[in-house]
């Protein structure tokens, strides 16, 4: 009773809406109550009671009863509407309609497509960036063999998997990339323990030990930024990337490949024999569509394919599996690759079956752009369409990418490709 009365305190601006229902319920009573009078009188109801002494005397005319009626409704609706505005705003002050603009885009998005995205790295994100606006469906299976910079600190440090590409992905998959965002991705630049290290990877790390395991880690902090979806390591199991060059060099460690200034033959992971995730292969399975990429090949998409049981999961669908090609080459992975040469390289490692349709851009950036990432080594991937066809994947091109400073995936670009092909 004590919580009843809590309401009913001065500022709390619910009791006059509360009068205002009562009275609305009670007008829309009476002209209900002199509405059935008048269709008791027309059909000539004989009971006990004496409607034209209790009825009429009431309600001359049976415009009133209407009018009572629609005065009654207007009434109850505007009370539980302003009613509603009033809690709200003592929890969110200024946020009624945001709430109810958010909870119809849940809905909505609660009946997209299911999507399972699979890569790390910075590529992936953009399209979890894209789809979220689509769909609230989202499982990202993200690779676990970092091991270079704050990610392999934390990973050789602490023994738990490298949390960058979750990381990434969880902030990409946020509602609104907010503050709490900015400060997952905020990286402390002083001398010092902390330099390099990401907020929010000391966070997901320093969670992992709270409540013992990785994959709890990223779900609870998946809650404190609301994010759309989920995020899956493809393992869980400690695993090391290596790469095999044509000089017959072995590079042991992905963040040491790329810098090993050679042609990449193959690449595997170790142990060979290290468990999927289950969550990882029930996601791949239940998807209506499944997106490899964009990101680095040979270190971002491929050692997801590696684990096994996610290239089985892959061949066994029958729904749509798009891999999102490159824009530019990556030097030291990519060098020379054409479009048909990432997708020869998959099924080289994963086997055929793995990639329905391929994603290309085929605008030219400006003249400045294509001199500035020729000086670090990268040119546009070239659309080889012969040699596509020929290894069975269907070929979409389009503009993937907006003019600006960089070349890089534009989220909306990719997510309408994609959901067009879904359409289909």
């Amino acid at each position: 009773m004590s919580l009843i009365n809590k309401w009913l305190y001065p500022g709390m601006r619910i009791k006059r809406w509360m009068f205002l229902f009562i009275l609305s319920v009670v007008v829309l009573s009476a002209g209900f109550a002199g509405l059935f009078g008048w269709i008791f009188r027309d059909v000539k109801i004989q009971t006990s009671v004496n409607f034209d002494d209790f009825f009429f005397r009431l309600h001359k005319l049976k415009a009133l009863d209407y009018l009572f009626i629609m005065l009654g409704l207007g009434g109850v609706v505007l009370a539980v509407r302003r009613a509603y505005y009033s809690v709200l705003t003592v929890y969110a002050p200024g946020a009624g309609i945001d709430f109810i603009n958010a909870a119809y885009s849940r809905a909505k998005l609660k009946r997209g497509p299911k999507v399972a995205a699979i890569g790390g790295g910075t590529g992936m994100p953009n399209v979890l960036r894209g789809m979220k606006k689509y769909t609230s469906n989202i499982s990202a299976v993200v690779t676990v063999a970092d091991d270079g910079g704050s990610s392999g600190r934390l990973r050789k440090e602490y023994s738990i998997l490298p949390p960058g590409d979750i990381r990434n992905c969880i902030v990409a998959m946020a509602d609104e990339e907010t503050l709490l965002g900015k400060l997952f991705q905020y990286r402390f630049g002083r001398k010092g323990d902390l330099e390099g290290h990401s907020f929010g990877n000391l966070f997901i790390t320093a969670m992992t030990h709270v409540v013992g395991d990785m994959p709890k880690a990223i779900n609870e902090s998946s809650k404190v930024l609301a994010i759309t979806g989920n995020v899956l390591p493809v393992t869980l199991e400690n695993v090391t990337l290596n790469a095999k060059l044509s000089d017959g060099r072995v590079i042991k460690g992905e963040s040491k490949i790329p810098k090993a200034n050679g042609k990449i033959e193959k690449v595997y992971i170790t142990p060979q024999k290290c468990e999927p995730y289950y969550k990882a292969v029930e996601a791949i399975k239940g998807a209506e569509v499944v997106v490899l990429g964009p990101g680095s090949l040979y270190t971002s998409i491929i050692p997801n394919l590696l684990v096994p049981g996610i290239g089985d999961a892959l061949r066994e669908k029958k729904s749509l599996k798009i891999y999102i090609c490159n824009i530019m080459t990556q030097p030291g992975e990519t060098d020379g690759f054409k479009v048909s040469d990432h997708i020869r390289a998959i099924f080289d490692h994963a086997g055929s079956g793995i990639i329905d349709v391929v994603i290309a851009n085929n605008k030219l950036p400006d003249a400045r752009l294509i001199k500035k990432y020729a000086g670090e080594g990268a040119y546009p991937v070239e659309i080889d369409r012969k040699e596509i066809h020929r290894l069975g994947v269907k070929l979409v091109e389009g503009e993937l990418f907006r003019d600006g400073d960089y070349i890089r995936h534009e989220p909306e670009l990719l997510a309408k490709m994609i959901i067009k092909l879904i359409m289909v």
